[in-house]
């Protein structure tokens, strides 16, 4: 009750300086300007009020109720990145889980990675947004794309949490992989080697990618396709990597370079039933079938 009782006269104040603001148009600049400022603060005392009742919301599992404290929140603060940052993922993940209609759990995502966006035009270099943007786009979306520009971007904000190992460049490299793109998923990989020499997973995906899929993506490249389907072809036929991922999105990649899309969304779409968690699979193959049908469309016309 007196949490509600202090969002209440705060929010009678924010109105009323609304109402000052307003009417002091015929004022002198610098007075005008005390007045602006004074309205910025207490819309940005309300916000963080609106913050701390989202929390409470939030660690008793009432999930709707959070989002709209925290568009409010935004809206009188869009310089407080970390409630962007709490409201993109609490869309994108928690009203995402509570979703049944697979389709509209794609919308939540979409609508988690637009709060992000939004949050990112008023903190353009805001670590925890630009990392929040890139993760959601890679575990939840499926976009590799959208995933290593962003990624990208957090590797050099200010704010980047770091201890041992960089876990956004590790992040980053996976979604290069993805693409797939294995030339610069190898240099993200040989970074991480550098930095972190005493880590297994970047100096065992160096070595991986250089002798597993390098060349198959060099072939491909110059139109060699059947040379290069050969490499991912020959290493689903090895038992310890029938579902590996990494050798079907690239077999994938190299039917859709030489113009067989059918045989690419095929491919990813036994990906999909094979692998659940596989969202990139999933998200390349809706990509390619639209691509698909628009080809299709040209030659009827």
């Amino acid at each position: 009750m007196r949490n509600r009782t202090y969002i209440a006269v705060l929010m009678a104040l924010w109105l009323l300086s609304t109402a000052a603001v307003r009417s002091t148009w015929r004022l002198e600049l610098g007075e005008d300007l005390r007045v602006g400022n004074g309205f910025r603060q207490i819309g940005r005392l309300l916000a963080a009020a609106l913050w701390q009742q989202s929390e409470v919301f939030r660690d008793t599992g009432r999930w709707w109720l959070v989002l709209p404290l925290l568009r409010v929140t935004t809206f009188l603060d869009p310089t407080f990145a970390a409630a962007y940052d709490f409201a993109g993922w609490h869309l994108a993940y928690n009203l995402r889980a509570e979703e049944k209609d697979p389709k509209l759990r794609v919308q939540w995502v979409k609508s988690g990675l637009k709060v992000y966006e939004e949050g990112l035009k008023s903190n353009p270099d805001d670590f925890a947004l630009l990392f929040g943007m890139g993760w959601t786009a890679y575990d939840k979306l499926g976009d590799p794309y959208t995933a290593a520009y962003y990624l990208e971007k957090a590797m050099n904000a200010p704010g980047k949490f770091t201890k041992d190992i960089d876990w956004v460049v590790h992040i980053a490299a996976h979604a290069y992989e993805r693409m797939p793109n294995f030339r610069m998923a190898l240099a993200l990989w040989k970074e991480a080697a550098v930095a972190a020499p005493n880590n297994p997973v970047a100096r065992g995906a160096t070595n991986t990618i250089s002798e597993r899929y390098v060349l198959a993506e060099a072939l491909a490249a110059n139109g060699y396709f059947a040379e290069a389907t050969q490499i991912p072809e020959n290493l689903m036929r090895r038992p310890e990597l029938k579902f590996a991922p990494l050798p079907r999105h690239q077999l994938a990649d190299i039917f859709r370079r030489r113009g067989d899309l059918e045989s690419a969304i095929s491919i990813m779409e036994q990906m999909t039933q094979w692998h659940a968690m596989e969202e990139r699979a999933r998200w390349k193959a809706e990509r390619w079938r639209e691509e698909l049908e628009r080809r299709r469309l040209r030659r009827r016309d």
